[in-house]
Order: structure tokens, then sequence, then C-alpha cells
């Protein structure tokens, strides 16, 4: 059995088939040895991943539940939230449930912010904590976050808290050597494993000043979230099932060679540039050098249906996305992530030469 081919959502992904065998053969419980050594598995595959030798927290739920974890347990009062489009837009809202007063400093959206843009900081009130997203898979945009990071750091004291749930496994995402105060993820899109387990790292910074606040809930309070990554035992009952398939992809990802898979990433973008160059009714919502490796958005001519084209190719067994908010009618979003392949592409873009000319 091998994988379709067909599916080219922005996420979840398809999961390889080996990967959906070992959801049955998960542990009998999280608190029996083979459970506790999963958890230890677990704990070594997304360090590696992470490239970093912290520990990784990780709790069932999508990675709005370490989103949120991360405003609870590192905002006092005030964040700023760059907004490159959708989910940098999530992270506010995250942050206004919480009863966090949010800044946002928006960017159109066919750009991201870049370190030029950081002056604009400055002249607000002060903040506790920035949140940001690496790649916006609303836009397909990636933020140059190895520029900013350091940036940030020398114009503000606060807490830097980054999105990878988009990049994580398929772009070069480096925990240690970036410096952020606190990386937020998911077990699916190029992790390439089903959903339903969040993903954090945090820093020495970031827990010494979530350690002084109160609110911090206790499902995702951060603090205790990071002890027991520390001891390499789940949190909580976790969705066994899910983090016994995360495991046996962790192998694969080790076994392909995360460079490997980076390169195999960007060479599925460089293809589908190589596709735009001679399309006239096709244009990218973002430039080049800005755009994911992961998630490609193309803007539909005046007149096109987003919405109408997806259904079409669904109706064929082909699965895209459409745009998002303001866009959904206008975008086309291909998720060339997880364990996609160039031949793959190929053929997706042959059906879409098809339904485009149509």
């Amino acid at each position: 059995m091998t994988l379709s081919g067909r599916h080219w959502l922005p996420g979840p992904v398809e999961v390889d088939p080996a990967v959906l065998a070992a959801l049955a053969d998960a542990p009998a419980g999280h608190r029996t040895r083979a459970g506790e050594a999963l958890a230890a598995r677990l704990q070594a595959g997304l360090r590696r991943l992470f490239r970093t030798t912290r520990p990784v927290m990780l709790t069932s739920g999508s990675a709005t539940a370490m989103m949120e974890a991360a405003v609870r347990s590192g905002v006092t009062d005030r964040v700023l939230s760059i907004v490159h489009g959708h989910f940098g837009e999530r992270f506010a809202r995250i942050a206004e449930a919480c009863d966090k007063e949010v800044i946002r400093l928006h960017t159109p959206r066919d750009r991201v912010l870049e370190p030029e843009d950081l002056a604009a900081m400055l002249d607000g009130p002060p903040v506790d904590a920035v949140t940001l997203v690496h790649v916006e898979t609303s836009t397909g945009a990636v933020a140059p976050v190895e520029a900013l990071l350091p940036l940030l750091r020398q114009m503000t004291d606060v807490l830097v808290i980054v999105d990878v749930v988009g990049s994580l496994g398929g772009m070069p995402v480096e925990a240690d050597r970036w410096g952020a105060d606190f990386l937020v993820a998911s077990s699916q899109k190029a992790v390439g494993a089903p959903p339903g387990l969040a993903l954090g790292v945090a820093s020495d910074r970031f827990l010494a000043t979530a350690a002084t606040l109160d609110g911090r809930g206790r499902y995702l309070d951060v603090v205790s979230l990071h002890h027991d990554a520390e001891a390499a035992r789940f949190p909580q009952t976790p969705p066994l099932q899910v983090a016994a398939a995360l495991a046996c992809q962790l192998d694969r990802i080790e076994a392909e060679g995360l460079e490997n898979r980076w390169a195999r990433h960007r060479g599925l973008r460089e293809r589908l540039e190589a596709w735009m160059t001679d399309r006239a009714d096709l244009t990218w919502q973002m430039p080049a050098g800005r755009r994911s490796d992961t998630v490609s958005a193309l803007r539909l001519p005046p007149g096109r249906s987003a919405r109408a084209l997806v259904a079409s190719l669904e109706d064929d067994g082909w699965f895209v996305g459409t745009g998002m908010d303001a866009d959904a009618d206008h975008l086309l979003r291909i998720g060339h992530l997880g364990e996609a392949t160039a031949d793959q592409l190929d053929h997706l873009l042959v059906t879409l030469d098809r339904s485009l000319a149509a």
C-alpha cells in the first residue's frame, strides 16, 4: 500500500501507510513500561526534529492548544502580535480571549515583516511578548525569523513566541540556534503524522516568567508541561495511538535525514515555481524569497472561483485548499509537504493544467 499522491491540502497531510499501521500498535496505557518507553522515544525524536537539547513539551490537542499555553504562561498584560495572515491573527485573538491586551502589527497580505520594519515596534507602549508566525499557511509566506530574532533581542527584552506549525519537519527550524523563547508546533503538516498532539519548546527565560504568573491553568500550564517533558513522560492520558504513529514517523524522518527532507520540500516549491513560469492565469501571492517550501498560495484571475475549482478537483479525488478569510474564493493553496514527492506533484500539476483550461 502506498500514498495516493492526491492530497495537497495545507494540512492535515496524507499519512504514510506504515505510520497509519502504527496506530494499531500503541501501548495498553501511558503508565505501562511500554508507554514510558514510547514517551522517552518521542522525547529523543522530537529533540532531533526541533534541533534542541531542551525538553519538548507535548499535550493532546492541535497547535492552538500550545498557542494558548504560551499566552497564558508567558504574557503578563500586553502582547504584540505580528500579523501576516490568518494564523498571526489567531494568535492575537487567543491572547484577547485570555484577557491580554493585544497590539497588532499588520503587514499587507502579499508581504511579511522585514528586519527594517522593526522600528515600528518602538513607537508603541511596552509589551511582555511578541508573537510571530514562521510560515503563514493562509498566504504561503515565510517570515525571515532567523534575521528578525536577533534584532528583537537587541530592541526589547520581551519574550518571543514563534509558531513553527507550518515549517517544522519541512524547513529549517533551529530551536537552540534561533534562541526564541517559545516554539509552537503540532504532529501534522510537514511532520507527517496524524493530527492530535501539540508540541512546544520553552526557554529558561520563558519558564522563569511563567513561574511568576497566576492564571496559567492546569492542563496548559507550561511549567507543568515542561516538568513532564524533562522527565520524558506524558503529562496526562495522551491519544496513545497518535503518539505511537508520531514516534514511527519520527523514525522515518531520521532515516530520510532532516537536511534531505528539507531539500525535498525545497525542491517541491522550486518545481511549482518552474510550472508557474509560463502561466499567465495564475500569480504568486508572495514574492520570490518569501515563499514557503511547504505551502504555496496562487491567486486566480478575476472571475475564476477558487471554491468551484477546489470542489471540481475534489469530485475527481484530488484535494487542494482554497484561500482563507477575504481570500477564500481567490487563492488556491497547495500543500506540498509531508511525504509528497516530485513525481506526485507532477501528476497534480497535469491535473491542474486540465482543470484550469476547462
